[in-house]
């Protein structure tokens, strides 16, 4: 057991030190070559400024940046003086609000003014997740049940004595709220468990309801219960989904009010604090829902409190270190999330392969629990193909969703075929060439799309774009605007991101841009490209029609290791198996 700690601190400080030595090297480039890397913008106006906030203008945004990342202001060369660690609280292109990185820290002596530059910064999270592991390592008792669980060695155990109970809840929950087969084996297993579950949750199950289910329950007996994920974003989704879904009253989050913003909206709000403290709830009392991440169970806001059921949601997300920082703070786990979809982000190179997967895939090898199989969001023209290659054949539609077509106001004046709702699967392949992180050709017909589908009546908020690249969702949201001038729908419902930004949402319609059209440039970044879980993602967004745009180029990419071929061959698959139209250079 030694050795497996000691491996997991190796790839803590593997992570860490390969991603300053990044930073490190790309900060000794010129500025055009940080740029065209994507690692920095150049030529920012410093707009506004307060202690708190300042609001950035830059010519062109050709970064990878997105929100949450932690970013250095500097003159030039962020190795010098004067230079502002700060977090991107928000991107609109050339647009970009920041904030001081630390709780102490401000924008002292910065003003106004033009000859600013962007860069990448570093964070280190290093002492927190080895103090994580040196603390089950002292820890005789929580050491041999959690080592157990991640090596195969502890199963689950569910109570015969509380089977009864759950049952009847699981009848009430399916009177009130309607459950299927696999949801309510889910909520039977996750209630009476004690000590770990899983829930598989492929793509518009009703994962996160399942979970408001698990949550309210849970406190409803008295049990104190914490909701932690990778991201803000997926706990305030969850507490907002348990506020909505079962109306339990003691739910609250605990964490930085800058991250807190989408727990308030029309008809409702959660409280969020910076501290359990600053809550009115005490260490003693139960039947309470928290929001928190693994971070905050090892600082001032959440590391007093011991948990009788941690909730983990997009476990496919979290790695073994921070899964270990929650499970030292409770007693039973529930782990919902899809090993298919989006995995841990990983930057180092780690010669045992097993420290690298998430808390969910790794337990998944020796218990998978219960899969939800019903999508309550594609059609099933749309979810043949990710049942197929990810699911195992396993993934059905809904009877009410299953033949759902797209519906407009209007025909539309252009792009007929691809816009046909009697077609919900549409490849649209395009002859283009040689481009690596953004085509102009793929953007405008992309923008040229949405903004048909717009003028044929659907809502903004109904359309969805992803691209691979940034670069790529910037020159697409451009074209849009260039298109839409004159319409007075809010361009801004009009969701145009990356993968990593859209897993979770759903549309009816999406657009996929694949972008790469250079097979050397695909191969040579094919363990990020073409990895099976992002295209998954990128897939199942739509719930009745999904365009994906490509250069069949793509498909020559010969990457350098074997595994990767096999994920190329997906995408081969996806164009084979979807409704094919040529568009010409013409349009």
């Amino acid at each position: 057991m030694a050795d497996f700690i000691a491996a997991l601190k190796k790839f803590v400080d593997v992570e860490y030190e390969t991603q300053v030595r990044e930073v490190y090297r790309m900060w000794q480039q010129p500025i055009a070559v940080r740029v065209h890397e994507g690692k920095a913008i150049a030529n920012v106006e410093v707009v506004q400024v307060s202690w708190n906030r300042a609001v950035l203008h830059c010519e062109e945004n050709l970064s990878k940046f997105r929100e949450g990342d932690m970013l250095l202001l500097n003159r030039g060369d962020p190795r010098q003086s004067p230079r502002y660690h700060c977090t991107l609280e928000e991107e609109r292109g050339t647009e970009l609000i920041v904030s001081p990185n630390y709780p102490n820290s401000s924008f002292a002596g910065l003003s106004p003014g033009k000859g600013w530059v962007l860069d990448e910064d570093i964070c280190d999270l290093r002492h927190i997740l080895t103090g994580v592991l040196d603390t089950l390592a002292q820890s005789e008792a929580r050491r041999e049940h959690i080592l157990g669980m991640l090596r195969g060695a502890v199963r689950p155990q569910l109570s015969v004595a509380r089977e009864r109970e759950a049952i009847r809840l699981a009848g009430h929950l399916e009177q009130i709220l309607g459950l299927n087969a696999s949801q309510h084996e889910a909520f039977i297993h996750a209630y009476t468990t004690e000590n770990y579950y899983l829930i598989q949750g492929p793509p518009g199950t009703g994962k996160t309801r399942v979970l408001a289910m698990i949550a309210s329950a849970l406190a409803g007996e008295g049990q104190r219960v914490l909701v932690t994920a990778f991201t803000h974003r997926a706990i305030n989704n969850a507490l907002r989904t348990i506020a909505k879904t079962t109306r339990y009253p003691h739910v609250f989050k605990v964490g930085q009010q800058r991250y807190a913003e989408d727990l308030v909206w029309e008809g409702g709000a959660i409280a969020n604090y910076e501290t359990f403290e600053h809550s009115p709830y005490r260490l003693q009392d139960g039947g309470f829902i928290v929001g928190g991440t693994c971070f905050a169970l090892r600082t001032r806001r959440l590391s007093e409190v011991e948990f009788d059921t941690v909730i983990f949601d997009e476990a496919g997300q979290v790695t073994l270190p921070l899964a270990i920082s929650g499970m030292l703070s409770g007693k039973r786990y529930i782990f919902i999330g899809d090993h298919k979809q989006m995995a841990p982000v990983i930057v180092g190179e780690h010669a045992e392969e097993w420290v690298t997967r998430s808390i969910f895939e790794t337990l998944f090898q020796h218990a998978p629990g219960t899969m939800l199989d019903i999508t309550y969001r594609m059609n099933a023209e749309i979810t043949a193909f990710p049942s197929r290659r990810f699911y195992g054949g396993r993934l059905r539609p809904a009877p009410e969703v299953r033949g759902r077509r797209l519906k407009l106001a209007r025909q539309p004046q252009r792009y007929h075929e691809l816009l046909d709702p009697e077609r919900p699967s549409i490849f649209a392949e395009m002859r283009h060439a040689e481009r690596d992180m953004r085509a102009p050709e793929e953007a405008r017909l992309a923008a040229e799309l949405a903004a048909e589908i717009l003028a044929c009546g659907l809502s903004a908020h109904e359309i969805a774009i992803v691209a691979p690249f940034r670069a790529q969702g910037r020159l697409i949201r451009k074209y849009l605007h260039e298109l839409v001038a004159q319409h007075d729908e809010s361009l801004n419902d009009i969701v145009v991101d990356t993968v990593e930004r859209i897993q979770g949402q759903e549309r009816e319609v999406v657009i996929v841009s694949l972008t790469t059209s250079n097979p050397g440039y695909a191969a040579q970044c094919a363990e990020f490209y073409f990895q099976p879980n992002r295209l998954n993602v990128a897939i199942t967004r739509p719930r009745v029609k999904r365009i994906v745009i490509g250069s069949p180029l793509l498909f020559q990419a010969k990457p350098e290791k074997p595994e990767h071929h096999a994920w190329v061959e997906h995408f081969r698959a996806l164009h084979a198996e979807s409704d094919v139209v040529t568009i010409s250079d013409e349009g």
